[in-house]
């Protein structure tokens, strides 16, 4: 576990999860848990058309956490002090799986109650969508003060949303996130859906792959 605002450049793609540990009303829920409040991936370059080049590996998780951090940084009611950071420098066919395990198990409120956390400035040309709720909910942004279009989520609505999540799921005190991953024998069987996936299997970290960060 890491402090969001102090990680240190690595190699390599792989899944993350954030957590939130400040004292905010909002999330306070979440503090102290092992629930994260987003989760996700990075890929290496190519992967998305099955041109992984193992000799050319990149920064990309690493710069996808510090996309996260500067945005975080941007906004006017959040602090980076407030969020630590797990990761795990995977293969590829263990990416996909991993974060869909994550996000079954934990169901982070940050992917599936406030949307737009991950999105990326949408470039010159098509600032006239909708401004995602998560930059309603926390301000500040600048590609986002260049969409006048508000979302379909005021803040006082994400904030009752929130609060009916949090009902809904509470956050979990006593399992550790990664290890609610597959161990990587068992990841071809997942594959075709014949192994059991719930409770989530667990991943003990012996293997070389994947190798969790310091």
């Amino acid at each position: 576990m890491h402090p969001l605002s102090e990680v240190p450049p690595f190699l390599g793609a792989g899944i993350y999860a954030i957590y939130y540990i400040g004292d905010a009303e909002l999330y306070r829920p979440l503090s102290g848990s092992q629930t994260p409040i987003y989760v996700g991936k990075a890929a290496q370059t190519g992967a998305r058309k099955g041109q992984v080049d193992p000799e050319k590996e990149g920064h990309e998780l690493w710069d996808r956490i510090d996309e996260h951090r500067a945005s975080i940084d941007a906004v006017e009611n959040l602090e980076v002090a407030g969020f630590n950071v797990r990761y795990l420098v995977a293969d590829e066919l263990f990416i996909p799986l991993a974060e869909r395990l994550m996000l079954r198990g934990f169901q982070p409120l940050w992917n599936v109650v406030v949307d737009g956390f991950g999105n990326h400035d949408p470039g010159a040309g098509r600032y006239r969508g909708a401004r995602p709720s998560w930059d309603e909910l926390h301000p500040g942004r600048k590609w986002n003060l260049k969409m006048p279009k508000p979302s379909m989520y005021s803040a006082d609505v994400s904030v009752e949303r929130i609060k009916m999540h949090f009902e809904r799921v509470p956050p979990v005190i006593d399992v550790d996130p990664l290890a609610l991953l597959p161990a990587p024998s068992d990841i071809d069987a997942l594959s075709e859906g014949s192994a059991e996936t719930g409770p989530l299997s667990l991943f003990d970290g012996t293997t070389t792959s994947p190798r969790e960060t310091p």
